[in-house]
């Protein structure tokens, strides 16, 4: 699987330098923060076929679920906003939405029964801010978020939650021209849902990577990363219904600048654990306002 990815992003980024002349990708017009409005929109298809569901955002965290999936195929929107006030400080909304198809042995009818659900699952609200460069090399930055609205499913009951989960991430950011480089820590907590059948708690998670694009050609960056998460286990009315996880990733791709303003991104990310989803092919939209 990670083969054919890694093939599959070196031919497109093999295609997009010879089909395209270009104005070039440099770091004042595709990385440079701007005042104003941009907007990422991604469309993600995961595959996994172990028991577990996923949120991909703010990062890939597992969801254990009352039934025991066999597989899972999902199919997800994110659209997200960042409004830059002053040079040191951006709004982000970001929502989210996805498309589930779920499978599972029905022991009672001893055939393979399928579950589809399209729903809307978040909406997040925070904001980044951006310190000084450190050492003429490094800029720190710190990302804050919260769940203002999770539409979750459960014991066959759907419901909303409130300011039930956090994110936080501290990052170190290098721009040395032709390399654009990430490395960051992060966790995310998640408090109690209140179900009609019983408390649940969530794992909390723990993740930290590096991120890397380099400019390979006036319009191609070649986009790099590795990632690994250290997720606690579930629990349900107190007692423990999940080991700790361990969700390390692969990812690589390439970006396409259009124009100064508009960038198109494809990536593949492959599992590192059974804890892991088998893959995740994203394609995204980068457009500043």
């Amino acid at each position: 699987m990670l083969k054919k990815i890694l093939l599959s992003l070196g031919f497109l980024i093999f295609t997009f330098s010879l089909s395209f002349a270009s104005d070039p990708i440099t770091m004042d017009s595709l990385f440079k923060k701007q005042i104003g409005l941009r907007s990422i929109t991604s469309v993600s298809f995961l595959s996994s076929g172990n028991a577990y569901i996923y949120n991909l955002y703010p990062t890939l965290v597992a969801q254990p679920d009352t039934k025991t999936w066999t597989d899972t195929k999902q199919l997800s929107i994110n659209q997200t906003f960042i409004y830059t006030l002053t040079p040191k400080f951006d709004l982000l909304v970001s929502g989210n939405g996805s498309y589930k198809q779920n499978e599972y042995f029905n022991y009672l009818g001893f055939e393979y029964t399928t579950e589809r659900s399209f729903d809307f699952d978040s909406l997040w609200i925070g904001g980044i801010y951006t310190a000084d460069t450190l050492f003429e090399m490094f800029v720190p930055q710190i990302t804050l978020q919260g769940a203002v609205i999770q539409r979750e499913e459960h014991f066959d009951e759907t419901k909303n939650f409130s300011l039930k989960s956090f994110s936080a991430q501290f990052a170190f950011k290098n721009y040395s021209d032709p390399v654009v480089s990430s490395l960051y820590i992060g966790g995310v907590y998640n408090g109690e849902r209140n179900f009609d059948y019983g408390k649940l708690e969530y794992g909390n998670t723990l993740f930290f990577g590096f991120d890397m694009s380099v400019i390979l050609s006036p319009k191609v960056s070649l986009d790099a990363g590795l990632e690994q998460r250290f997720q606690s286990g579930s629990k349900f009315e107190g007692r423990k219904t999940s080991n700790s996880y361990s969700i390390p990733t692969f990812s690589l791709g390439a970006t396409y600048s259009l124009n100064s303003d508009t960038a198109v991104s494809v990536s593949g990310t492959a599992g590192g654990s059974s804890s892991a989803p088998d893959s995740v092919f994203t394609l995204s939209l980068w457009k500043k306002f």
